[in-house]
């Protein structure tokens, strides 16, 4: 099985491309406004969606926080797929970065529960 976007995301990204999220901050307001709602699913959503157009606008830091809420909202869930998913999104960015020792931490603990899985992402 190979690497795969999640279902899950099919909420987030219509909430991109309908305009309801899209200003510089109002990304990050919309995850933690979700957060603090404890709607723990739709705060992963939103940080699935987002890091493809944040990272693209090289806003590294904008990726580490709302992914930082992600695996929050993931762990809250009980969720591995998602949390190992929020790992690699977060070890691409520290690695953005600089954070050698951050990304390689967590890219490996991604990577780990991914094929733990049995989630290729090779």
């Amino acid at each position: 099985m190979s690497l795969m976007v999640p279902a899950v995301v099919a909420d987030g990204k219509s909430l991109l491309a309908e305009g309801k999220v899209g200003g510089r901050g109002e990304e990050l307001l919309a995850v933690e406004t979700a957060y603090a709602s404890q709607q723990y699913r739709r705060v992963w959503e939103l940080a699935w969606a987002l890091e493809p157009r944040l990272s693209e606008a090289g806003r590294w830091l904008d990726v580490i926080a709302s992914q930082k809420l992600a695996l929050a909202a993931a762990l809250r869930l009980d969720d591995w797929l998602l949390q190992g998913h929020s790992h690699l999104a977060l070890g691409r960015a520290s690695a953005v970065l600089g954070d050698a020792r951050r990304a390689r931490q967590q890219l490996a603990e991604g990577a780990c529960i991914l094929r733990a899985l049995g989630v290729s992402i090779d």
